[in-house]
Formats: C-alpha cells, structure tokens, sequence
C-alpha cells in the first residue's frame, strides 16, 4: 500500500471512539508513516468527530437514555416485561453501569476540581476523547469553550504521543 492508503486510514481510524490518536498514531508511527503527517491526521480524524460529539450531545443523551430504559425492561418469564432491575437476572447491565459510572465519578472530580481546562487536557489523556467531550458537555460547559479545549487538548496529547514514540522507535531501532 502506499502512503495516501495509509494516511487515509489514520484518519479514519483516528475518528473511531475508544480507538483513536491513542492507537492510530502510535500504529503509524511503528509502520514507518512520516510523523508530521500521521499526527495531523490522527489529531484531525478525532477532531472531527469529538465535534460531532460536541453538536449532537443532545441527541446522544437522549439515546443513551432510551437505551438504559430498555435495558431495564427485562421480558418476564411469562412474556410481560418488568421495570424493575432486582426482578430480572441483570449483572451484565449491572456491571456496564458500575463501569461507566465509575468513569462519570472520575471526570466530575476532574471537573469539580480542575473546571473545563482540568477535564479536557487530563480526561482526553485518561479516557476517550468523545466520552470527555461528552462528559464536558453534560457537566454544563459552553460547547464553544468545550471545542476550544479539546483542540488544544488533542492537539496537545497529539504531539506528545507522537513525538515519545517516534523517540521509542529511534532509540529501538537505532
């Protein structure tokens, strides 16, 4: 493959939730991709759709609202469906809301203790971009300030990975 096939799917890499620059640019990276380009382009790929994120968090909220109500309304062994979560065998949902909820805790704290700044730059590096985005958005901050922060923070965390593994891969092969 050539390199536009390769850059191509940095980006589009780059664009998917929990994948990301964390993963692309470093693949890229120890593939022998140039770095400039294959940190623009995983930075520009999540960019695109952390604003996407950004825009549509209403809607999102809404779904995964939906979703977590379904989940709830377990059928009965006789057909009927039950709201109540303690009636129906519910561990695997369980353990999905201890898990994502944990993450919840964590980002409020980031939030309460650092703001918008605090959440974006330490969230995008811990988590995911879009959860942080997300979670930025949920927490009450202005979608304007929220996009300004997370480009600088992709942008930052960007650099940062590209530039350590580049390194790695210098000092490795080397």
């Amino acid at each position: 493959m050539d390199y536009l096939t390769y850059f191509i799917l940095v980006f589009l890499g780059a664009a998917v939730p929990f994948i990301e620059y964390m993963t692309v640019i470093p693949l890229g990276i120890i593939i022998g991709l140039p770095l400039v380009p294959t940190v623009f382009l995983g930075f520009l790929g999540n960019l695109v759709t952390v604003l996407l994120v950004i825009i549509l968090v209403d809607k999102i909220r809404e779904v995964l609202r939906k979703r977590k109500k379904q989940h709830t309304r377990l059928p009965d062994t006789d057909g009927e469906s039950t709201s109540n979560p303690e009636e129906a065998n519910t561990t695997e949902m369980n353990w999905d809301e201890s898990f994502t909820s944990k993450r919840r805790r964590r980002a409020q704290k980031l939030w309460d203790k650092y703001g918008l700044p605090g959440l974006t730059v330490i969230g995008t590096g811990l988590l995911s971009s879009h959860l942080t985005a997300l979670m930025a958005c949920t927490f009450g901050g202005n979608r304007t300030y929220v996009f300004i922060w997370m480009t600088i923070s992709l942008a930052l965390w960007s650099i940062i990975l590209g530039i350590a593994f580049q390194l790695g891969m210098d000092a490795i092969f080397s």
